[in-house]
């Protein structure tokens, strides 16, 4: 009866995690943080390092059920003692249980569930931890590294594009057909080739990245061309994974007939839903000081807007 049981548990564990956050950034930045600790481009020692117990313990300050949760199964304290726990007890707890190897780094990340680590956490955070191995950086030398960051970065582009980050255009668009040409071999180019011309409708984007999916594209493109070109800036950046990179301040003084575009104080695109009371407080801030170009732009859906807010994510 165990051995059933622990096969079932390693067959639950194969299967792949969907999240439940639906579909978009949210939802694919789960999946994404729990494959790379099923698959060991990252371990639960990083995960831990990064986030520690009292940090953990902390963000689910509002939620506590599933600290209690935690904290009993990975201590062995009573539900009901871990109930009453402060955050700060609670995160002392858990630490003390980690150092004196009553319970490790896998049950925690274990028992701290994917999409609240997604929820709770702070998303720049999770994404750093989840590309501090830059993968995009593995040597071929290291066989058994580089095949897992092949396959690390394919499936995060799979789930870029099934979680709608990007689209499969933007995706051929940023890689170029030129590239595909060059890289790719010439048996799979023939194969691209006899697809188009049995397709009945316009052979499309997704139609080609069906022939030579992202789990081929790794094998004959260079990781760090595909990273730099597309996981950067059209999943990282433009989801607010990361900082963008600031424009260069222009050296020049406009003259009084050069059109200048006035920079936007509004939140980033991609940013989280503000409250009313900051809002309200801004908007006293700037009745005080009177309307300003600024506020015009803004209103009228300048760059940084809600209406310029990207149609994907």
């Amino acid at each position: 009866m165990a051995l059933e049981q622990t096969d079932g548990t390693k067959k639950q564990e194969d299967k792949p995690f969907v999240s439940a956050l639906g579909t978009g950034r949210e939802g694919f930045h789960a999946e994404i943080i729990e494959h790379c600790l099923r698959v060991g481009e990252r371990s639960p020692e990083d995960f831990i390092r990064h986030f520690p117990c009292s940090h953990i313990m902390k963000v689910l300050e509002g939620r506590p059920t599933e600290r209690s949760r935690i904290v009993s199964e990975a201590t062995g304290i009573h539900d009901k003692v871990a109930h009453k726990m402060s955050p700060m007890a609670s995160g002392e707890a858990l630490q003390i249980a980690l150092d004196e190897k009553v319970t490790t780094a896998a049950d925690i990340v274990r028992l701290f569930q994917p999409d609240d680590r997604q929820r709770y956490l702070d998303r720049r955070a999770l994404w750093k931890f989840t590309v501090e191995g830059q993968p995009w950086k593995a040597a071929p030398s290291n066989k058994g590294q580089f095949e897992r960051a092949k396959a690390y970065i394919a499936f995060l582009l799979n789930r870029a594009l099934a979680n709608r980050l990007l689209s499969h255009e933007e995706f051929l668009n940023a890689i170029t057909v030129q590239k595909l040409a060059i890289m790719l071999p010439k048996d799979q180019l023939g194969v691209i080739i006899q697809m188009a011309l049995d397709q009945k409708e316009k052979f499309s984007e997704e139609h080609l990245l069906r022939a030579t999916p992202a789990d081929m594209l790794v094998q004959h493109i260079p990781l760090d061309y595909i990273w730099d070109r597309v996981v950067t800036p059209l999943v990282a950046e433009r989801h607010d994974y990361v900082g963008q990179t600031a424009p260069a301040v222009p050296s020049w003084s406009p003259n009084a007939d050069d059109e200048v575009e006035v920079p936007s104080i509004a939140p980033p695109a991609n940013s989280d839903v503000v409250n009313d009371d900051d809002i309200m407080e801004d908007d006293i801030a700037l009745e005080d000081a009177g309307s300003s170009p600024i506020t015009t732009a803004n209103a009228a859906g300048g760059p940084g807007s809600k209406k310029s807010k990207a149609k994907l994510g």
